[in-house]
């Protein structure tokens, strides 16, 4: 089991290795795959094989899988890919981005653009990927594959195997949360990885929150998927949080520290703040912006503890009895 501090796990995601005899052998081989989809199904789900053919990031033809017919009506989704390559059969091969993504389409016009999954690890042949949760006011009718990586001067081979369309909510591995109880103190913020490279994606919210003057000891907590991507190595997945007043700021607070690469979830004690005015909103930015890389990172929630003596939140997750420790502790 993975030591944590101040962490919770919430993806279980099942890793399945399989030997496919005559299937791809080399780096950057277009021989096919041949796996099964992982995904279940569930009510309300919608489960779409999509190619067992590897995608290659050096060749145009090969870049994409699709288009694969599919029917999924408007709505809110959490969305599951999942990759394969027969790296039981690659025992020397070293590919840092066999990655792929996935877009709905309506007849000729692109809907929806998920986000990329992580890179497969070496030592897995497939792996599903919660690559986040997307909302879309029009129905789709097909799905198109793109290799992440294209183009490149390396295959990146990967198959993109299958997708997983779950009502939100509703999906068989449990959605990033906020680990910290409840109270008047807590406001969650976003699931939704930061970017440090993208001006758009480097922020979240504004999240209405009330909070009245006073001094306040702040924890925030960082989330990303790190289980899920073992070859990443990003050393600034760290963000700050403002607090607005009627649309002008009021305090800002220190930053995070950066969330360990062996880590899914911490939460972070980013020191006091004092303020004569009360808040009505809070926006929470990636400390990083602008960066040449992305360093994701979430601003899951946040808590504001009346300062004081013996006032060192509990948080607490599925398995897990976590203590956070704050001033002088």
């Amino acid at each position: 089991m993975r030591k944590i501090a101040v962490i919770t796990t919430l993806f279980v995601i099942a890793l399945f290795a399989v030997p496919f005899g005559a299937g791809a052998t080399g780096g950057g081989s277009d021989a096919a795959a041949s796996a099964t989809c992982p995904l279940p199904s569930a009510p309300g789900s919608h489960v779409v094989d999509i190619s067992n053919e590897l995608m290659l990031a050096w060749d145009a033809g090969k870049s994409t899988a699709g288009p694969v017919p599919l029917a999924l009506p408007a709505g809110s989704w959490d969305v599951y890919l999942v990759s394969y390559d027969d790296h039981s059969n690659k025992t020397h091969q070293t590919q840092l981005d066999e990655q792929w993504y996935l877009q709905g389409w309506l007849g000729a016009s692109t809907v929806f653009t998920t986000e990329a999954t992580p890179d497969l690890p070496e030592t897995t042949d497939v792996k599903e990927f919660f690559v986040g949760s997307l909302t879309t006011t029009q129905a789709i009718d097909q799905v198109l594959a793109l290799h992440a990586a294209y183009p490149s001067d390396e295959p990146h081979s990967v198959a993109p195997l299958c997708a997983g369309f779950y009502p939100s909510g509703t999906s068989p591995v449990a959605p990033a949360a906020c680990p910290l109880p409840a109270g008047p103190g807590v406001v969650t913020i976003s699931t939704e990885l930061l970017l440090a490279w993208d001006a758009a994606s480097a922020m979240a919210g504004p999240v209405d929150f009330a909070l009245p003057a006073g001094t306040w000891d702040v924890y925030l907590v960082s989330y990303d998927n790190h289980s899920s991507k073992t070859h990443q190595a990003q050393k600034q997945e760290q963000w700050y949080l403002q607090g607005w007043l009627n649309g002008a700021v009021v305090f800002q607070t220190s930053p995070t520290g950066d969330l360990p690469e062996d880590t899914d979830y911490a939460t972070f004690y980013v020191g006091s703040i004092s303020t004569t005015s009360a808040i009505d909103q809070v926006k929470a930015f990636h400390f990083a912006y602008p960066s040449d890389e992305p360093h994701s990172v979430a601003p899951v929630c946040a808590s504001f503890v009346a300062h004081g003596p013996g006032t060192t939140p509990t948080t607490t997750g599925p398995g897990t009895t976590p203590t956070t420790t704050g001033p002088g502790t």
